[in-house]
């Protein structure tokens, strides 16, 4: 056994701070949400409302594996019983006149193709009032929100509701694999929600279809999350030991890593076990042997409280806030790609006599033109329709049409605006523009647009935006009918521009998001296209 000191002198020696990862026992605690067997078990009461439903539908899975002949591992049986209890949830909510005014409810969001499951166990989480935190844990409340300002780089989580959030309100959010995996992210003031969240139901990794598709992903996720552990202490909260997510992130990571970098993890993963009513914090040495062969030596906490871990994290300061950290990342990032970036940012000898010039504003090591061609190989699509809107990244246009717009159009089935790039290309453009060059705005319709175009009444913008002015959704399909005569072009783009003003995160909102990117290409097509 060690002290709790050693922890300190640890994270002191880490060149980086802490990433926290954090799992529903977290949320057990303090805002008292269930566990996924909870979650189960609160809809499968719902469904079967007898004694015995939840173990009625851990039965019927544990057959269905056998049947199968797949392993019986807790998360097979969880996935399956998700699937169950989703699908029946789902016909009743359809049949029942107990859900009429949930039908009438989430009409739009059902439409579009969402699970009424889905959307309950995201409105049901977001209805949890954070004012409901005991008392108890006011303190450890408290010292996370002051690690949150310089002493923890990010959150790492596993959790649907939006407790992280709340107690670390100024990080930036990423939702899903997707946004994680194809949006620049910064490293630091992050708070990466990679089983999905309540805010965007559709993106709630649930039943044994979303674990598929996470898993076909997982590769991917593990590549972006390598830097993190190598680079970072992790601090597991809330989790167990045999917890099989926790188990997978940590497999497909050091099955990725050399003996000697798995042995640089040794002094950077500190697993915390909570045991309640254990009367001190104590610290031991742990290690834990994984399927392929492969041991990872990590550090363990046994307590009651989290107040000793935390002010351990809290001693551990960055000299400015990781709020600020993140900004001057982003600005060099931003920077490194814009035309105005290439033209200030040099690449010189440390003897080079420019060196003593006055007109270089930012000189940053070596080879940073270089770093700054690969920087596009990172644009996200949501950079690419919101430059289109507000021209405030200033991309350079040649390496974003060679090098980033070629790769994002074949991930995004061709789906982005071009037509602002091409318009001021001078030289033949590469291959996968050619398609574009004879485009016309029905190429941007399908059949199910010009079929309700017939029976639509409207004809312009404000028309259709003063007659839906609460409803977001309907909006958004009407404006899409719209024929090119029927929209004035800066007013569609004065529409678009508001949209992302108000809901930053809109172009990452399942609801929303192909509707507003529709729009925007509308506008991208007719302001732009020669």
């Amino acid at each position: 056994m060690v002290d709790i000191k050693q922890i300190e002198e640890l994270l002191k020696k880490s060149e980086s701070l802490p990433f926290l990862f954090v799992g529903s026992g977290v949320s057990r605690r303090y805002i008292s949400t269930e566990s996924w067997p909870g979650i189960l078990d609160k809809f499968a009461r719902i469904v079967d409302q007898g004694d015995f439903a939840y173990a009625k539908y851990q039965n019927k899975a544990k057959q269905v594996l056998l049947e199968r002949n797949l392993p019986q591992t807790n998360n097979n049986i969880m996935t399956k019983m998700a699937d169950f209890i989703e699908n029946d949830y789902n016909i009743l909510w359809f049949e029942a006149n107990s859900f009429k005014e949930r039908r009438e409810k989430f009409l739009d969001e059902v439409n579009n193709g969402l699970s009424p499951f889905k959307l309950e166990l995201a409105d049901y989480l977001k209805s949890i009032s954070m004012d409901t935190i005991s008392k108890d844990y006011t303190s450890e409340i408290e010292l996370l929100k002051e690690a949150g300002i310089n002493s923890i780089a990010g959150i790492l989580t596993t959790n649907y509701d939006c407790l992280m959030e709340y107690i670390f309100p100024d990080y930036e959010v990423y939702v899903g694999q997707e946004q994680l995996i194809f949006s620049p992210t910064y490293g630091v003031n992050e708070i990466y929600k990679v089983h999905g969240c309540s805010s965007q139901p559709a993106s709630i990794v649930f039943n044994s279809t979303d674990y598929e598709h996470y898993d076909k992903r997982n590769a991917y996720l593990a590549a972006k999350l390598m830097t993190i552990f190598v680079e970072h202490p992790i601090i597991f909260l809330g989790y167990s030991l045999d917890d099989e997510n926790v188990q997978n992130i940590i497999k497909s990571i050091v099955e990725c890593l050399s003996d000697d970098n798995l042995d640089k993890l040794r002094d950077r993963l500190i697993f915390v076990h909570w045991v309640a009513g254990h009367p001190t914090t104590e610290v031991f040495p742990y290690s834990r042997s994984f399927a392929n062969g492969k041991t990872v030596s990590m550090t363990k906490i046994v307590t009651d409280s989290y107040c000793d871990l935390l002010k351990v994290l809290v001693s551990n300061k960055a000299k400015y806030s990781t709020s600020f950290y993140r900004k001057v990342r982003k600005n060099i990032y931003e920077l490194a790609l814009s035309k105005e970036g290439h033209e200030k940012l040099k690449v010189l000898a440390s003897s080079d006599d420019r060196l003593m010039e006055g007109d270089i504003e930012i000189l940053i090591g070596f080879g940073i033109f270089e770093f700054g061609k690969r920087g596009y190989k990172s644009i996200s699509p949501e950079e690419v329709f919101k430059d289109v809107l507000f021209d405030e990244s200033k991309f350079n246009q040649e390496l974003l049409i060679e090098e980033s717009l070629p790769e994002l159009l074949k991930r995004n089935s061709g789906s982005l605006p071009v037509f602002k790039y091409i318009k001021k290309y001078k030289p033949d453009l590469p291959k996968e523009f050619l398609k574009f060059k004879n485009y016309s705005f029905e190429d941007l319709e399908n059949e199910t647009i010009r079929k309700n175009r017939r029976t639509m009444s409207y004809s312009s913008i404000d028309e259709v935006v003063e007659k839906h002015a609460n409803n977001i959704a309907t909006q958004l399909r009407y404006l899409q009918m719209l024929t090119p005569e029927q929209i004035e072009v800066d007013r569609l783009g004065d529409y678009c521009r508001k949209l992302i003003t108000e809901d930053p995160g809109i172009l990452r909102n399942e609801k929303y998001k192909s509707s507003v990117k529709k729009l925007i290409r509308m506008y991208d097509f007719l302001k732009f296209k020669e």
